[in-house]
């Protein structure tokens, strides 16, 4: 046996948990179209939330309107403690149908591509429309878009030196931050999916989603709680959010479980 096939083996047997996951020969449910309505009125009431930020008379924000209202607040603690939960667990749903769809592979290198270029787009050409709105309001730039952008490119400006709050000094993801997230977690979630995937994990959820809502509901907001009370209240919605991906992933494989025995199909 060559080194090279030896190699190709060992990594196989390595692999194994990982790619008796991805490589199931099995047919697709049919697309949740209702999923995809829900994500569009996700992202619609998070743009109208950041919006109104800059209306908030009492809020905090990066750049602020000279009409101020103190009633919009009210509107937006409505959407506050669920938005961007409802937009991680439909994440989670998503994810399980890719997962679904491709081999280890080319599901890593295709969610790179797909969330990583964005963001990478969205660092470099939107979060500085943002900086340069905030800094003409708060120090009174006397310069145009185009010429602090093209200081926005040199790192040690000093210009930006009270803005150096980001991945490189002041180059940001600023409200992109779900996309790095997003990417983080589906890597963690990769690790992990040979545990989730596991006879015995499959059956311990399957029996506590045959229980009352009671305590299904219970059961899915102690880890939430436990969260809220130990965790700091600043980085709180990172752990949030990974915990309403993996809620979503597993609801999302019980649903493709469902799906693929109603119709016949073997998983």
């Amino acid at each position: 046996m060559t080194l090279k096939k030896a190699i190709k083996n060992a990594m196989r047997t390595l692999l194994k948990p990982w790619l008796s996951v991805f490589n199931q020969a099995v047919e697709l449910p049919p697309r949740r179209y209702d999923l995809d309505w829900l994500r569009v009125l996700a992202f619609g009431l998070l743009i109208f939330y950041h919006a109104g930020m800059l209306y908030s008379e009492n809020w905090g924000f990066h750049f602020k309107s000279q009409y101020l209202s103190s009633g919009i607040e009210n509107v937006m603690l409505l959407l506050s403690p669920w938005r961007m939960g409802l937009i991680w667990f439909i994440s989670g749903v998503a994810l399980r149908f890719i997962v679904a769809r491709f081999s280890l592979g080319m599901f890593l290198t295709t969610r790179s591509v797909k969330i990583l270029l964005p963001l990478l787009f969205g660092i470099w050409f939107i979060v500085p429309i943002q900086l340069y709105a905030q800094m003409s309001q708060e120090v009174g730039l006397a310069m145009s878009f185009w010429q602090f952008y093209q200081q926005f490119f040199n790192l040690t400006n000093p210009l930006f030196n009270h803005y150096q709050a980001g991945i490189w000094p002041h180059v940001d993801v600023n409200h992109l931050w779900y996309l790095r997230s997003l990417w983080q977690f589906t890597l963690l979630l990769v690790l992990a999916m040979p545990l989730f995937h596991h006879s015995h994990v499959q059956a311990v959820i399957t029996r506590l989603c045959e229980r009352s809502l009671v305590i299904v509901f219970i059961v899915l907001l102690l880890p939430l709680c436990i969260l809220k009370l130990s965790w700091p209240s600043d980085t709180f919605r990172y752990p949030m959010g990974a915990l309403f991906l993996l809620y979503g992933y597993l609801l999302g494989s019980l649903h493709f479980i469902a799906s693929c025995y109603v119709t016949g199909r073997r998983y």
